[in-house]
Formats: structure tokens, sequence, C-alpha cells
């Protein structure tokens, strides 16, 4: 959970700041190419960091021989730096972890960095200095408000920064040494995203003052500010040239976010870029000559170049996975960025504990993995045709083999008793069914067919039969019981909304979610498979999934108490429950084990178990990434599990004469 929360505040804050500071939302991605006579470019790429970890904010050092970023690899979010080319050393913190920490920036003389950070959680954000020769950092502001963005004066003397108190921002100096604080802006129409002209004599920055969000300019003393840019449309992410001489946007003046820019003289702007794609966050090359920029379309970002005199765009990156945080290199030889990518991989864990073990399945996410009834074999859902279908591999190792072939996508499969099919979900026919497979040589036959969403499907133990939940009668979701060969099915609930039916093992009743009581929260409900009147287990609280013990006596379930989900114990004829987890966040998805000893779950992103008598629950995996879906061995003697590890390391790209 710890690494969770910081990968995902270092990723959100990222968003939430650039919301902040540009004032405008980005517009969905289109699906068509940018420009017609934007060209790919493959680029040989090299990592510079690696390892379960979340990087950002990548900066390089004035000089070129070091690089600071933000990175949670020890936990909490700290400040650091790296000798540059890669691998001459090893990576140096600044900082004590913090929970929140963003926008390094590097003095001028490359001595010390500013960043923005703050002292405990809820309080507001400040501008704090550290020394890169080490030692304690130094706070600068004293700000009610958020402040963000610092930028250092050409000089290095002063340091400028955008305060945002309840949604009003003005633009900020504080002397780099310490001293007080110079507003320069008032009536907190200032956008942010201020910078420094080269000289250090202006200030460009973003503001709706006028009524549309403009580039203005002022001077670095403050003073009278001048709209550069007029109410041609919404204009951003603003960048001087290395020369002064003129400005680099983002604007959709024309219709798309497109890269444009504009003379500091003032005149007409000029359009870099054109067409369907979301073009942002442009950067001047050292030498003034080339613009990179991070283009999004498909649903992916990649790095993109375009001279900055106008032509066609280059395609730097191409792959499915999403750039970030773009910087050059100070010679102009290379690009820093950042790239995110996810992979889920099957593993096994003995159910005492132990080392899991690495189950290869392929190079593409997986998920879902059930195994077979004798514990030979694990089916499980991988998207290594494009869309998500179900593979089956020896749990000692051996090939794939592909089961379904969908393009509708596959999901939930679940092995007959007689481990001959698997039951799966499929939207192959226009709306989403039921189906079967085969698992010795993948026919598919087809269960429901009525036009309604029949899903949650679950075997009777005699495999006779398929419970699940539809909406088939009256729009509202009830539980139906159908012959597996197909054929009429049978309405077994007629009240509110109800979902996720699981079987007793003597396929006499099945339990089922279903609203109930004044606050009309989920409870747990029997109904006999027959059919008959439906009886609530449960009164009150909201209550999830839920499984019956494999004797029949007991059902675990996981109810919300106001605060998160714990896991309890209650007789199969209700009554009052036993609780079994009190933890700090939510334990979910309980699993008898086969033997009905103990119930594995899930918590803090990780696969625990904990004995049916209660007792304290013992973690099977580590927290370097996070545990999807599992399921026991037949046996009990270990559990297979789809582990997804996240990361966002930092990576490099030679483009030297790329333009050229």
């Amino acid at each position: 959970m710890q690494r969770g929360f910081h990968h995902g505040l270092l990723v959100s804050t990222l968003g939430a700041l650039l919301l902040a500071i540009v004032g405008c939302d980005r517009p969905e991605t289109p699906a068509a190419e940018q420009q017609a006579a934007s060209v790919a470019a493959a680029v040989e790429r090299t990592q510079i960091t690696s390892g379960p970890t979340t990087e950002g904010f990548v900066e390089f050092s004035p000089d070129g021989s070091r690089l600071a970023f933000v990175s949670d690899r020890d936990g909490g979010l700290k400040l650091w730096t790296m000798p540059m080319p890669a691998g001459d050393g090893e990576a140096t913190a600044l900082t004590d972890a913090q929970e929140f920490l963003v926008h390094p920036v590097w003095s001028p003389d490359g001595t010390r960095l500013a960043y923005v950070s703050q002292d405990e959680e809820e309080k507001p954000t400040n501008v704090w200095v550290v020394s890169t020769a080490g030692g304690a950092p130094v706070r600068l502001t004293q700000d009610a408000g958020t402040v963000f963005d610092p930028q250092w004066s050409p000089d290095g003397t002063t340091i400028l920064y955008t305060n945002n108190v309840e949604g009003a921002r003005d633009l900020w100096t504080i002397p780099a040494d310490g001293g007080v604080a110079t507003q320069l802006t008032t009536g907190g129409t200032s956008g942010g995203w201020a910078r420094w002209s080269p000289d250090g004599a202006s200030i460009a920055f973003i503001s709706d003052q006028s009524g549309t969000q403009s580039i203005w300019l002022m001077p670095a003393d403050g003073g009278a500010a001048t709209a550069l840019t007029g109410d041609e449309g919404t204009d951003a992410q603003v960048e001087w040239a290395p020369d002064g001489s003129r400005l680099v946007f983002r604007s959709n003046r024309a219709g798309t976010p497109d890269i444009w820019v504009a003379p500091v003289a003032g005149g007409p702007a000029s359009h870099l870029t054109s067409g369907p794609a979301n073009d942002i966050l442009p950067r001047w090359s050292p030498d003034g000559a080339t613009v990179a920029f991070l283009s999004v379309r498909d649903d992916q970002t990649d790095v993109w170049m375009v001279s900055a005199s106008g032509g066609p765009a280059i395609r730097i990156t191409d792959d499915d996975t999403d750039e970030e945080h773009l910087r050059w290199r100070p010679d102009g030889t290379a690009l820093a960025f950042t790239v995110s990518r996810s992979r889920t991989d099957l593993w096994a864990v003995p159910a005492d504990g132990g080392v899991p073990v690495f189950l290869p399945s392929d190079d593409h996410e997986v998920s879902s993995p059930v195994v077979s009834p004798e514990g030979a074999t694990v089916a499980f859902l991988s998207n290594r045709g494009g869309t998500p279908d179900i593979y089956l591999r020896a749990v000692d190792g051996g090939a794939l083999r592909q089961l379904t072939t969908n393009p509708g996508g596959t999901a939930a499969p679940r092995w007959s008793p007689d481990g001959a099919q698997i039951l799966f979900e499929s939207s192959r026919g226009g709306n989403t069914d039921l189906w079967v497979v085969s698992a010795a040589d993948g026919d598919v036959r087809q269960v429901t067919t009525h036009q309604a969403r029949d899903v949650g499907g679950a075997w009777s133990p005699d495999g006779r039969s398929v419970a699940f939940s539809s909406n088939r009668d009256d729009g509202v979701s009830q539980i139906w019981v159908i012959p597996t060969e197909g054929g009429t099915a049978s309405r077994l609930t007629t009240q509110a909304p109800a979902s996720g039916p699981r079987w007793s093992p003597d396929g006499r009743t099945l339990l089922f979610r279903s609203p109930a009581g004044v606050e009309a929260l989920d409870q747990i409900w029997e109904v006999p498979a027959e059919g008959g009147a439906p009886e609530p287990l449960t009164e009150d609280g909201y209550h999830a999934r839920m499984a019956y013990a494999p004797n029949g006596q007991s059902i675990a379930y996981q109810r919300h108490d106001g605060i998160g989900f714990d896991l309890y114990v209650m007789p199969a004829s209700g009554g009052e429950g036993t609780q079994l987890t009190n933890g700090p966040g939510d334990e979910s998805s309980p699993n008898w084990s086969p033997d009905g000893a103990r119930v594995a779950f899930l918590a803090d992103s990780a696969l625990q178990v904990v004995s049916a008598d209660g007792g304290d629950a013992t973690r099977l995996t580590e927290l370097t990434g996070d545990v999807i879906d599992f399921d026991w061995m037949p046996d009990g003697s270990a559990l297979v599990y789809s582990f997804r590890v996240s990361s966002v390391n930092i990576w490099s790209a030679q483009v030297g004469a790329r333009l050229d």
C-alpha cells in the first residue's frame, strides 16, 4: 500500500498541477494522426533507472553532469541526483522521505536545487532549497496558499513562484538565500507557468485577466503586464527560446491543442504542429533550432520533435508506454523522459509462506488465474492477441495453449467441476452472455442467448447447472439458473437488484447479495436452488463478496464497518459473525482453503491468509507490486496469483541530428 500510494501521488500530482497551472483540461485523445507529413523515427533508447519505482520531475544540471529527479525508491518521495551518463556512480538522496515533493529545479551554477514540499500532510506547500553537496534543506516561503513551480532567475539570486490561495493565483519572488517575498501580480488572475527571460529582465506567464487564457509579459521587478497573445484561444505551457526572441507555447486557437511560436517583439504566432492530436509540453533545444514535445494519440503519449522554423514533425518514441517529464540534455544531443510501464505475471506462493515462484506465461498482461480441479493446469486471461482470451499452461511449466479467439473480449473464466470445460463471459454475440469452451479442443458453445447482460456465472457442484445474474426480465439484475447444456433459465429472485451467486457445496442453496433494511445496503441472502423464498442472513452494514466453507457449515464474507472492509465468518444458517481481520485498510476477496482451515484474502495489495478460527494473518507476498486475483491449488499447498508491477523509470533517446 505504501508504494502504491506514492506511485498514485506522484502521477496524480503531476496531472493536478498541470491542470492548476494550465487552467484547462486535456481533451479526449483523437485516433487520427497529427500530421500527414509526420514520419516515424525509431530511436534507440537507453534506460537510466530501473526497478518497481516511480520517478518523475527529471531535470539535468546546467552542465549536464548530473540528473535530478523525484523518486519513491526508498518508500517515501525523495529528491535524488545521479551522475550522467548513467552508470558513472550511485544516485544520492538529498532530502528525507516526504509525503509530497515536486518541481525540482537547478540553480544556474548547479550548486543548489529548489523544490516544492510540505512540512506535514494537509499543510500548505512551500519552496525549499537544498545544496547538491548535501545538508539540511532550507525553507524559503511561508505562504498560506499552495505554492508551486519555482523558477531560478538567470543570475541565481531570486526564485519566482506561483501561490494559489483558494483558487486565486498570483506571482511572487523571494531571494534565493532567504528573505522577504515580493508579490508581482494581484487579483488572482495569473494562471501560473511563469518563466524568466534568458536575460532576466522579463517574465512571461499565463493569465486570464482579459477573459481569455493568454500569454502576458511583465518586467522582472514588477510593474504593468502586457498581453502578447490575444483571445484567439486558450494558450498555455509557455517557454522562452534560448536567445529570448521567441516563445513556444501550447494553444487550441486552431481548434486542437497544437504547438505554436510567437515573437516576443510582437506579431502573429506561427503554427508548428497541426492536426487532431493532443500536443503538449513543448521544450526548446539548447540551440533554439528544435522543439521537442509530447503528443497524445490513441491513448498513448510519445515524444516528438519539430523544427522551430516549421516542417514535418518526427516521432521519437512509438510503443505501448507513456512518456512524460521531457527534458533536453544541455548539449542538445539527447532527451530524457520518464516511461510508465505496467506488467502483470503469474506467480505461485506456498500457503505456509515462502519464496514465490514465477510461472512464465507470456510478455503480455495476464489476469484471472484459475487452477483446474486436478491441479495440473492454470487457465488465465491474456491480451497477447490484442483482446483478452483464455490460455492454458501446466503448473509445472510448458508451452501456452490458446483456447479462445474472440475480438469481443473474454472475462471471468471458471473451471467446470470435472475439469473438462471452462465457463466464461463474452460479448462476442453483441451483448454479454455466458459461454463454455472445451479444455481439450477449444470448442466453444453459447450457454445464454438472451438479449440482456448475463454475468457472474457459477457452476453448480455437479456441473449440470450454471447460476448467474441477469437483467433480462425487467431491467433489474436478478439471480437465474440455467442447465449447462442450454435451455430455459429459471429465475430465483424477484426482489431488489441481486448479484454474485455462490453455490453451497451440496448444491441445494445459493448465496447472493441484495439491498435490504432501512439504509438499503447490500446484505447476504440465501435462496433454495430449486426455487423458494430468499432469506436474509445479515441485517446491517454493507456486505460484499462471500463464499461457503468447503463443508458448507460456515460462510466467509467481507463487511464494511464505515471505515473499510474487514473479513468475517458466520454460521451458514446466519447469525452473528466472527471478525477475522481488523487491518487499517480494506480486506477483500475471501477464499477458503480446500480443507476449510484457512481463508486467503487481499489486503494492502498483498495476498494474505488467516486461520478460519481467527488470529494473526500471514502475508504471503511483498509490496513490490499488486496482487490482482488468486486461486488455491486443490491440495491447499499453494496459491496461484496474478501480480502487477508498475514502474515509472527514466530513459533517454539520442536525437542529435534527427531533423537534419
